[in-house]
């Protein structure tokens, strides 16, 4: 990879002397870039382009060429490919288009050149994409119109399109880039080789991107979160409901995985999801210019009453606090403030503020320990200083080492200020929920950089590459097929009972003699049919409870075997016999699989396991009560996750209730997960209802799906 971003010779196939061709303007970037290395133009028909000796093909020129840059048809690109095996080419920039993003015809062609690629150790950018650029070594091979200033922020994009339009926002407001990459189909090089490269690069402080699908889910989180180096992630996701999915695939060929596995595993390990293009550029920012927020507590210094509500009512809504400023540290403020003003937080210092009003209570607020960043808001009043207003909090963001972060209302009157902020590399908004929103990302980064443990991390991950398998896998590897199946009741208890499960008391029978047999000192019971007949009991009569008698027991089966015989035609079924609880709470946790059963394998595609929990029950999608954790987490993930849940409430004891036993919930939840490692196989499982007392957790109905 650094061969590759740091060339010392370029060939660029398809460059002409017709200057409106696509190769030719790729050519011209290199060259006006300054790139300092041998350039090489390949056009068959020209001996010479732009001033520099043109070549038929790469193994005509008798130096050594590090990168090849191809731009002409698709169905010609094959012949190149194989070409520069003859010049033992270390990387090939396919801008070409024409290839799994158009169908099965293109994606053949892809494959054939992976095939040869990977055979001689050539790597692959693209192909349909836009290129790439490399502010630190001066070199421009793509077809974007515009530089990138240089920065310390690296980018990369699945779409070339998203690539120009981010450069273009970035340019006005002086964002700078390190790198700028253009991935397109990925046929090679991909979202995970470019964030390990970039964690590498001391040059890099930012590392964002747009993506449509994520190759390996469960590697890329694993990459980020095992690195030595700590560097904000930032991902615009793209795919995130059905309709989107469609137009991906026939965008770049890829399929979107689940939003939520994205969601979940990558908030878990700290890397920071962008929900539209406005908040990735605030994120890069925030990050590439502000200072380290060590806290959560935030002052407000505003010139008008209602920007301050509103940014009060921003700041809690995001999960920050409002800093309390003490009665001596109120007074202190009101000396230099007019009586009409207020010292309290917000500090209101009225509208006829004047640039001086303001530098008194930043310098203040600046020195305060309990105060952790402070937002500085100006709407512009017929006195309003706006320049000189943004000089005065430019000295203050320099002089402190916390970060002020101003919000300059309104855009005409405004801009010059905000120009000045951008001219420094200090990050300004003209919302105020964007300001906010950044602080809180900013100030969640900087907690869990400052509580991140390597060595913890290690193990955890180790502990998955290592997993020894479950007693019974290769009993549950008999029920594995091509589609899924659901494993019978005899060895989901089995493998229940390995994990340590609590169960109610059961039976698992064919035999009517036997259920009769077990119930005798244990009515009230429930009696239903096994999850291999019939997965949803309800839906087709499967389930009958508060059974008190042998009596109601026998019409109970009855029932039950003429429900099976109409609908499933069947005479014999397996039956489960259990004692009948009295519940506090219904719970219930969920497990479900994105990609194969070697997911937790290197270089396989998927996420892993999520898990999923909430209130149970048969309502359980209505009440839509969720926390969701990516396998492996720890039990301090899971119970983070399970506070934002309303059944937690429940569970805590809320309203004067007794509170439950939480932490035997969280234990249940982490036993879930150790048995989607254990036995890889399970596809999705469904253990609900959890009944939850002061003492215990009893599994009333474990269902496990398995499969390939």
């Amino acid at each position: 990879m650094e061969k590759f971003f740091n060339p010392k010779s370029i060939a660029v196939v398809g460059a002409s002397e017709k200057t409106d061709k696509l190769g030719t303007v790729i050519l011209k970037n290199v060259i006006q870039s300054g790139f300092g290395g041998k350039i090489y133009p390949i056009n068959p028909k020209s001996r010479e382009i732009l001033g520099f000796k043109a070549y038929k093909k790469v193994s005509d020129i008798k130096a050594k060429v590090d990168v090849v840059c191809i731009v002409i048809p698709s169905e010609n690109v094959l012949e190149v490919v194989k070409d520069c095996t003859k010049k033992k080419i270390q990387g090939l920039v396919i801008i070409s288009a024409g290839f799994s993003e158009i169908g099965p015809e293109g994606k053949l062609l892809e494959q054939k050149i992976q095939i040869i690629t990977k055979k001689h150790n050539i790597r692959i950018l693209g192909p349909n994409c836009l290129g790439f650029i490399n502010k630190h070594n001066s070199l421009n091979l793509s077809f974007a119109s515009d530089k990138p200033l240089k920065g310390n922020v690296a980018f990369f994009s699945q779409s070339g399109a998203f690539c120009t339009a981010m450069l273009d926002m970035s340019i006005p407001k002086n964002l700078g880039f390190s790198h700028f990459v253009s991935i397109g189909n990925k046929a090679d090089i991909n979202e995970l080789d470019l964030v390990e490269y970039f964690l590498e690069d001391k040059k890099v402080k930012v590392i964002s991107a747009y993506l449509e699908d994520i190759v390996d889910g469960s590697l890329l989180i694993q990459k980020y979160e095992q690195s030595r180096y700590r560097k904000p992630l930032i991902i615009l996701k793209a795919g995130q409901t059905e309709e989107s999915k469609s137009a991906i695939e026939s965008h770049t060929g890829a399929i979107a995985g689940s939003i939520d596995m994205f969601k979940t595993g990558t908030s878990q390990v700290g890397i920071i999801e962008a929900e539209n293009t406005r908040q990735l550029f605030n994120y890069m920012m925030t990050f590439s210019w502000s200072k380290p927020m060590k806290g959560k507590k935030i002052a407000i210094v505003t010139n008008a009453g209602g920007p301050g509500i509103v940014a009060t009512d921003s700041v809690v809504k995001n999960g920050l606090e409002m800093a309390k400023l003490s009665k001596s540290l109120q007074k202190k403020i009101q000396k230099f403030l007019p009586l009409e003003s207020s010292s309290k937080n917000p500090v209101d210092i009225v509208g006829d503020a004047k640039a001086e009003r303001y530098q008194y209570p930043i310098d203040i607020l600046a020195k305060n320990d309990d105060v952790d960043a402070i937002l500085v808001l100006l709407t512009p009043q017929r006195v309003t200083q706006i320049e000189e207003t943004a000089k005065i909090i430019l000295n203050a963001t320099q002089m402190y080492e916390k970060p002020i972060v101003p919000v300059f209302l309104g855009k005409k009157q405004t801009s010059t200020g905000s120009q000045i902020f951008y001219d420094n590399y200090i990050p300004v908004f003209t919302e105020i929920d964007d300001a906010v929103n950044s602080l809180k990302v900013l100030s969640d980064y900087t907690t869990r950089i400052e509580n991140f443990s390597t060595r913890e991390v290690n193990k955890k991950w180790k502990k998955i590459v290592s997993q020894e398998k479950g007693k019974h896998f290769k009993e549950v590897q008999k029920y594995v097929k091509k589609t899924p199946r659901i494993l019978p009741d005899e060895i989901t208890q089995k493998i229940a009972l390995e994990m340590g499960f609590t169960l109610p008391k059961q039976i698992i029978s064919r035999k009517f003699s036997q259920i009769m047999n077990f119930a005798k000192d244990k009515y009230p019971v429930v009696l239903k049919v096994g999850n291999e007949v019939i997965v949803h009991k309800t839906d087709l009569k499967g389930l009958y409870l508060n059974i008190k008698n042998e009596e109601e027991l026998e019409k109970a089966y009855e029932q039950l075997s003429k429900n099976i015989l109409k609908k499933l035609k069947k005479k014999t079924f397996t039956m489960v016999l259990q004692e009948q609880l009295t519940p506090r709470v219904e719970f219930f946790i969920g497990a479900n699989r994105d990609g194969d059963s070697d997911v937790y394998k290197p270089d396989i595609p998927g996420f892993g396991h999520l898990v999923v929990f909430g209130k149970g029950g048969i309502y359980t999608e209505i009440f839509e009560d969720f926390g969701y954790v990516l396998v492996p987490a720890s039990k301090d993930d899971i119970q983070k996750s399970l506070e934002k849940t309303k059944v937690f409430q429940i569970i805590s004891g809320a309203r004067g209730q007794k509170s439950l036993n939480v932490e035997k919930v969280i234990e249940q939840i982490y036993k879930v997960q150790q048995l989607t490692l254990l036995y890889p196989q399970i596809i999705s499982l469904d253990l609900n209802p959890l009944i939850i007392t002061e003492k215990d957790t009893v599994a009333v109905d474990i269902k496990v799906f398995v499969g390939k």
